[in-house]
């Protein structure tokens, strides 16, 4: 019982498929994990997540238990359709001034304690120096080094300001791949060198973070058998001894193919703690987990998991835990209505008309003839249609004077693909909008205007439509 217990505090885990049930809430007061992570299916509104933040607290107590959940804005966010969120952050970063960043991080980390979640999965850290790459792209503040690793600092400043602890990731950087770890396992061939001046550098410049998350990523300049969250030579030689970073190294999600291909929830946590990985993060928290604790606590007990490594994770999570005070009743008593600034939405605006890159220019005929739009099914918010309506362009589902195309992807386009926005393109004027992945904006040099976005939360549809109609008016 007692193993079973040490090893329940190295797990943070999602709730159950079918929610909280009276099982599942006595073993987790039996066996309390170091935490629990949140995601949009676990609640209705942010009524009910103060109420399930608090219920999971009560459920543990007197322990301490985290509530984390990946929230970085854009399409990654647990938040959106309750709070307007700020934008992925490539978009971020090609248009906050000074102070920006640390701004929305702060509200951000404000806004999450303020209901119950004291640990953000956030910020990203990865280089997005692969434009195929189908997993981060616009989630990273761009593809060089030096900025990415300012604009980090800045968000883990903000973040820290409003009290909320930080995780980096993905350790060692997961940019450069064209395979997303949630569906596969991919590889990145860049040599040492390389790894070392691009990938490194934002880690490398954020030391002092609290957190940082593992990736499901081959290295083989580093360790040619084993992905870095299962390496000792990644987790351990080179995280902490080579780079001397001290605080908590957490697992990515470790029911993500790039992790479980082949091996079971037991097999997965062993690879993860050998390697040096202090906390094992699971998504769902299922009789697969439960088990795994169970056979985790027997090893330990036989010796079969090292004990000298297990237990230097011990001061490290001892000190996040004393680094981070659980949020107050004065944070979790805020008006729902307050965790909004007045300027959020006006500022957000701005940044966000900063960063848009736009190429080309609209025909005379944009400004008299009907527009058509094809755009995918959003979320949240209304069509891109109704916002280029509410701008006073003419809209239509028939043979229209222009076309618009926007396209919310981050998986690459077939050539044929490619060649059937080419092929409108040349049979009228057509305007291309990059919501997420743009690099095939650059595949249709044929279109009469191309805006990249990189980002499709409701806000930035907003600002997009309302550049297109003051070109129009122009």
């Amino acid at each position: 019982m007692d193993a079973q217990r040490g090893i329940a505090r190295r797990l943070v885990v999602g709730l159950p498929r079918e929610g909280l049930t009276a099982a599942w809430e006595r073993d987790v007061a039996a066996f309390p994990p170091a935490g629990v992570i949140l995601f949009a299916r676990d609640f209705r509104d942010l009524d009910d997540l103060r109420r399930l933040t608090a219920r999971l607290r009560a459920l543990v107590r007197p322990r301490r238990l985290f509530i984390a959940m990946d929230e970085e804005g854009g399409f990654v966010s647990q938040l959106a359709g309750h709070l307007v969120v700020p934008p992925n952050a490539a978009l971020l970063a090609r248009g906050a001034a000074p102070g920006d960043l640390a701004w929305i991080a702060q509200v951000t980390g404000a806004r999450l304690r303020a209901l119950g979640v004291d640990w953000p999965f956030a910020p990203v850290a990865d280089v997005a120096s692969e434009p195929r790459n189908p997993v981060i792209g616009p989630r990273a503040f761009g593809a060089a080094p030096d900025p990415v690793a300012r604009a980090v600092a800045e968000t883990v400043r903000g973040l820290r300001s409003a009290n909320a602890a930080v995780c980096l990731k993905h350790f060692p950087g997961h940019g450069d791949t064209v395979l997303d770890s949630h569906l596969a396992l991919p590889r990145c061939d860049a040599s040492r060198e390389a790894l070392d001046a691009r990938e490194l550098a934002p880690f490398r410049a954020n030391l002092d973070a609290d957190a940082v998350m593992t990736a499901h990523v081959v290295y083989p300049s580093l360790d040619p058998d084993r992905p870095a969250t299962f390496s000792r030579a990644i987790v351990h030689d080179l995280l902490r001894e080579t780079l001397g970073f001290r605080g908590v190294a957490i697992t990515d999600a470790l029911e993500m193919k790039g992790a479980a291909e082949g091996r079971g929830a037991f097999e997965t946590a062993r690879l993860a703690l050998a390697a040096g990985c202090d906390l094992l993060l699971f998504a769902f928290h299922d009789e697969a987990v439960r088990r795994a604790r169970l056979e985790l606590a027997r090893a330990l007990v036989d010796g079969a998991i090292d004990r000298a490594s297990y237990d230097a994770a011990r001061p490290r999570l001892a000190a996040f835990d004393a680094a981070h005070a659980e949020p107050g009743d004065d944070e979790l008593a805020r008006p729902l209505a307050s965790l909004t600034p007045d300027d959020w939405e006006p500022r957000l605006e701005a940044i966000v008309a900063r960063g848009l890159i736009v190429r080309g220019g609209l025909p005379a005929a944009a400004a008299s003839r009907p527009w058509r739009v094809h755009e995918p099914a959003f979320a949240h918010g209304p069509t891109l249609a109704a916002d280029l309506a509410a701008q006073g362009i003419a809209v239509t589902s028939e043979a229209p004077g222009v076309e618009v195309i926007a396209v919310m992807t981050r998986v690459p386009f077939a050539p044929a693909e490619i060649e059937r926005m080419r092929a409108i393109c040349r049979e009228r004027p057509t305007v291309l909008v990059g919501l997420q992945s743009d690099a095939f904006l650059d595949d249709v040099p044929e279109a009469a205007l191309r805006i990249s976005a990189s980002d499709a939360t409701p806000l930035t549809r907003r600002v997009v439509a309302r550049t297109l109609g003051r070109m129009v008016t122009a």
